[in-house]
């Protein structure tokens, strides 16, 4: 089946599989390859789009391959949703497989999570559905509120707001900074742990230096002069 130039294609397909509601709907301006289960790809160009259960994907160009269409494949312009989840995302292309329900965001990847209030970017962004966590690699940046951090690996797992960094991991809160070897945050809390090579910088607030008697000198902080170093902190909020 062939369509060039037609208005809007929509196709529905039965298709048990995966943990959707074992429907996938497309729709695009033109598409070429079959509808049925005798070949195996099927490409959509033009404003394409695919749903799968609360996922919805669309680009310029999506190819579906593989046994029952299992694989979606979308390039140019990506975005997607999953109203279900609580996310948003865009990128350069995206790769997803219906089985195991893993996207892979890859080429200026943007991970919205609305759920959590949480922005990441990164060149490279795997997230699973099933158990929430997500991969990030590469130029990793990941915003939430007042926390703010950078790193060349994450993994961030969205079911108990904790963020894991390593890649000269660097963190602000606030206008506090720490950089180790790893780092930890809880989200949620703000709780901070480090691990190797420790080293940061902590700005005490107007207020908490008015109150302070004048003979009162700052506590050194670890990794810098006069401070003996640590290979491991738990930083509160």
């Amino acid at each position: 089946m062939k369509g060039r130039g037609l208005p809007l294609l929509l196709l529905l397909l039965a298709l048990p599989l995966g943990a959707d509601d074992g429907t996938i709907e497309f729709s695009a301006d033109s598409m070429s390859g079959t509808s049925g289960k005798a070949r195996e790809t099927t490409v959509l160009e033009g404003n394409a789009r695919v749903r799968v259960g609360s996922l919805s994907i669309s680009g310029d160009r999506i190819e579906l391959s593989g046994k029952d269409f299992r694989y979606v494949k979308a390039s140019g312009g990506v975005k997607g949703e999953d109203t279900d989840k609580g996310f948003s995302f865009s990128s350069d292309a995206v790769d997803y497989d219906r089985d195991s329900e893993v996207a892979v965001l890859r080429g200026n990847a943007d991970l919205e999570d609305s759920k959590n209030d949480v922005s990441a970017k990164a060149a490279l962004i795997s997230y699973n559905r099933k158990t929430e966590v997500a991969l990030l690699q590469v130029g990793v940046r990941l915003i939430r509120k007042n926390i703010d951090c950078s790193s060349g690996f994450a993994l961030y797992r969205r079911a108990v707001s904790l963020l894991e960094l390593s890649g000269n991991p660097l963190v602000k809160r606030g206008s506090d900074e720490f950089k180790a070897n790893r780092i930890s945050v809880d989200l949620d809390t703000e709780r901070i742990s480090l691990d190797g090579s420790v080293s940061g910088s902590l700005k005490e607030s107007a207020e908490t230096e008015e109150k302070k008697p004048e003979s009162e000198a700052p506590a050194p902080v670890p990794g810098e002069s006069g401070a003996e170093p640590s290979g491991q902190g738990v930083i509160d909020e």
